[in-house]
């Protein structure tokens, strides 16, 4: 009995002693590999980079642009970021403008055909609904360049007047810009901030004005940058100058005001004459009609 109770623990220790012997090993490798991805975070390796191809509208934009080009006049082709610029446009750059027109002249050459058949009279369609389409785009550019231009050059004395009181507060022509960038809420401000942004990127203060006047087509903008590049290389007090000019600029606001009044009745004529005063004769003169006419049947 003594006996098989040894043996009984025995076989259990032997038992134990091979269970650690197997286990030793893979309890080591684990504590291993931690002790490294303490030492070291394990990345997964780089998958591999994949060329992408070129989409439909990154294939198609470039062919038409190229198609806009050879079809508008050289005139109109040149500087049109900047005319885009000028109307405000953000959102569409020179290329996919040329593309819009290229596009709207393929479907109006279709329009043309389908509506007038494959004669002459068809053709004639399709030809003057494709001088259209690329005529009609620049023109609708130009009238938004000169209202937008009118509209921010309303509020060009404002923003003399805050340059100059800036000025004359003792900060440097720079300085006045940034500040009025930064405080005003002006329209004006973010065309500030693009020359303000050109100047400190090293491009020379008085090109930096004058893409200033090309953003802002108007005689007023001009005038403006003018005053400034004649007075950075003769070195002449800013602040009376600009307050001048903002002065000059109400006046001739005030003039331009009484001018469009004056015109007011002219251009109120005709539509008086050919809307207003038939309105009138009718309600005055018809209830005298049937008795006039009864008196001279009399």
């Amino acid at each position: 009995m003594i006996l098989l109770a040894v043996g009984l623990i025995l076989c259990a220790v032997a038992f134990v002693l091979v269970l650690d012997a197997i286990l030793r090993p893979a309890a080591s490798r684990r504590a291993s590999l931690r002790r490294v991805a303490s030492y070291a975070e394990m990345q997964a390796a780089p998958r591999p980079q994949t060329v992408k191809r070129p989409g439909f509208l990154e294939t198609v934009v470039p062919f038409l642009s190229r198609v806009a080009v050879r079809l508008t006049p050289r005139a109109q082709s040149n500087q049109l970021e900047s005319r885009l610029a000028a109307a405000g446009v953000r959102r569409v750059n020179a290329q996919q403008f040329r593309a819009i027109k290229m596009t709207v002249g393929i479907l109006g050459v279709l329009a043309g055909f389908a509506i007038g058949g494959f004669g002459l009279g068809g053709l004639l369609l399709a030809a003057l609904l494709l001088a259209g389409a690329l005529v009609v785009p620049d023109w609708m550019l130009v009238r938004l360049q000169r209202d937008r231009a009118q509209r921010l050059s309303a509020y060009l004395a404002q923003a003399i007047d805050q340059i100059a009181i800036s000025l004359e507060a003792g900060l440097g022509f720079d300085a006045a810009i940034s500040y009025f960038v930064r405080r005003s809420k002006s329209p004006l401000v973010p065309e500030f901030r693009i020359m303000l942004s050109q100047v400190r990127m090293g491009e020379p203060r008085t090109e930096a004005l004058k893409g200033l006047a090309e953003r802002v087509p108007s005689d007023e903008m001009r005038n403006f940058v003018q005053t400034l590049v004649q007075s950075e290389g003769v070195g002449i007090s800013r602040a009376a100058i600009l307050r001048n000019q903002a002065t000059d600029l109400r006046a001739r606001r005030q003039l331009a005001a009484e001018e469009r009044a004056q015109k007011a009745p002219v251009k109120m004529l005709f539509p008086i004459v050919l809307f207003i005063l038939p309105v009138m004769f009718v309600f005055i003169l018809g209830p005298a009609i049937p008795q006039a006419s009864k008196l001279v049947g009399s």
